[in-house]
């Protein structure tokens, strides 16, 4: 055996051994009890969901440890919490989407789950439909459109079911509502600016005339325009499709910060006050550089634009190297999400650096791993200003997510997992 063989086979044992650990149901429901706040049991971002998930793809690779049966003891979990409350929550990351997600990757490419899907997507259609035209009358703000918790989500998973007839006609009705964003109004304000008195997430000032643009790929236009990029590569075409692309992708290109030699997006953009000056966000999937530069990368390709490419490339490898504010393992906002983006970009691209700079991470990665940890890896954030540690299960937040980035790195993905990151 190789020195590589040697080194995957080492990998695979450690991963084995944490998922093993992880199989046990009561010892993950001891810690996600032992939380400060009650985690929703449909939630992929943080709950068993993403238990299901991780454990398709590990019974895809090591068919012999019968991880399928651990998956469909978390589904059962999931299942039995439906069955008693009732849920108007359809969101990709908090809600039923990720539960149809979750089942979608048990599914063997079709052959299981097909009756629990039928009825889940049947529900979350009905429940889409009523949405759209909410949002419509209701004050704008990220969650009525972002990939978490609003319609970009739900586009997301919907595209996996475009050939069902009632889906794909839900899912044009979405893109149709996107794409109804990608405008500007009279005073040349994009229809995608958010007003600060209306925002659930930033309170920049108490004052309409005070708006913003969200540049996260979590809850931001950088999603939209993922959506969006995403059903055009799927062959589903519509009325003012690539207008919208271009519209989005040439108004996150023309926001770039450029300073000195360095490139970077804001977490977001601030109208209406007097000497703002941009404050460049962290390196990450959910907010900064690395998510928007995956967005544009994946737009230049539609729109055969080279320019906008070579931002993509360039403002990647800047963030690469500088990997600010990145201290956790973890998807949404640590080493994992980037990780998979440098992947990504790689295969794209076929430039070495990227392999190099996600093989590294693969590498850093795994030098996080302690055995005395619950699970393995542990997820890291500065809260209030103190380095705050946590046992996170979830895809978002948590081992799942930890696991299934280390696998793909020296495997090939088998399940859609990462298509819930738009990757």
């Amino acid at each position: 055996m190789d020195k590589l063989e040697r080194k995957k086979h080492e990998i695979d044992d450690l991963i084995i051994t944490l998922a093993k650990k992880m199989s046990n149901v009561e010892y993950v429901q001891n810690i996600i009890d032992s939380k400060a706040i009650e985690y929703k049991s449909t939630s992929v971002a943080v709950s068993y969901p993403a238990l299901c998930i991780l454990f398709s793809e590990l019974e895809l690779n090591f068919p012999n440890c019968e991880f399928d049966t651990v998956a469909h003891k978390y589904l059962e979990i999931v299942n039995y919490d439906l069955g008693k409350n009732s849920l108007a929550d359809i969101s990709l990351f908090d809600g039923l989407c990720g539960v149809g997600f979750a089942a979608n990757c048990m599914s063997n490419n079709g052959e299981r789950y097909q009756k629990f899907i039928e009825n889940l997507n049947e529900y979350i259609v009905s429940i889409a439909d009523r949405n759209i035209s909410e949002y419509k009358s209701l004050p704008f703000n990220e969650f009525s459109y972002d990939i978490m918790y609003g319609l970009a989500g739900t586009a997301n998973y919907l595209m996996n079911f475009k050939s069902d007839t009632k889906v794909k006609n839900t899912l044009l009705s979405i893109l149709h509502y996107l794409t109804s964003l990608c405008k500007t109004d009279e005073n040349g304000v994009p229809k995608f600016a958010i007003r600060s008195d209306h925002s659930q997430l930033f309170h920049s000032a108490n004052d309409p005339k005070v708006r913003y643009v969200n540049f996260g790929v979590s809850h931001g236009i950088p999603g939209v325009l993922l959506v969006l990029s995403k059903s055009f590569e799927s062959e589903i075409y519509f009325e003012g499709q690539l207008e919208a692309i271009k519209c989005l992708s040439n108004y996150i290109s023309n926001s770039c910060e450029k300073i000195g030699e360095e490139f970077f997006w804001e977490a977001q953009k601030i109208m209406g006050i007097d000497d703002y000056e941009a404050v460049q966000s962290r390196d990450a999937w959910c907010y900064g550089t690395p998510g928007v530069a995956y967005s544009l990368l994946i737009a230049s390709r539609i729109l055969n634009d080279n320019e906008m490419r070579n931002l993509a490339i360039q403002s990647m490898k800047l963030s690469l190297m500088r990997l600010r504010d990145v201290i956790s393992p973890a998807f949404c906002h640590g080493l994992s999400g980037i990780c998979c983006l440098a992947r990504k970009f790689y295969e794209y691209t076929d430039d070495v650096y990227f392999k190099e700079r996600y093989m590294g991470m693969f590498e850093n990665i795994l030098n996080l791993y302690n055995d005395k940890n619950p699970l393995g890896f542990i997820d890291t954030e500065f809260e209030k200003g103190k380095l705050v540690n946590k046992d996170e299960i979830g895809l978002l937040n948590g081992t799942s997510g930890v696991i299934l980035t280390l696998l793909s790195c020296y495997r090939p993905v088998k399940t859609q997992w990462d298509s819930i990151f738009l990757l």
